[in-house]
C-alpha cells in the first residue's frame, strides 16, 4: 500500500482577524485547519479545540455560531471565540 505524503503547510487566505490567530497558534506548537465553521479546529497532542474568529471582542458570535458551540461543549468540547484585541493564546 503506497504511503500517502504529508502536505505542505498553506498560508491562510482569511482575514487579518483569522492569520494573525493561524500564525500565533502555530508558533505556540497547535496544528491548526481552516475549512468553515468553526473558523479553526485546533489540536496539540490529546487536546483539541474550536475557535470562532473576530476581528474585535466586541463582535457578537451568530445565534447559530452560539448555540453550536454551547452544545458541543455540553459533550467536552473545547469552543472559544478569539479576537486580536482579546488574545489569549499568546499568553
Amino acid at each position: 500500500m503506497k504511503q500517502l505524503k504529508e502536505p505542505k503547510i498553506r498560508e491562510y487566505n482569511g482575514n487579518f482577524a483569522e492569520k494573525l490567530f493561524a500564525k500565533i497558534a502555530r508558533s505556540k506548537g497547535w496544528e491548526v485547519t481552516k475549512r468553515g465553521y468553526p473558523d479553526f479546529i485546533c489540536y496539540k497532542g490529546d487536546m483539541l479545540m474550536l475557535v470562532e474568529v473576530k476581528p474585535q471582542k466586541n463582535y457578537r458570535l451568530k445565534i447559530s455560531q452560539f448555540r453550536l458551540m454551547n452544545k458541543l461543549s455540553e459533550y467536552g468540547v473545547k469552543c472559544y471565540k478569539w479576537s486580536p484585541d482579546n488574545d489569549w493564546i499568546s499568553k
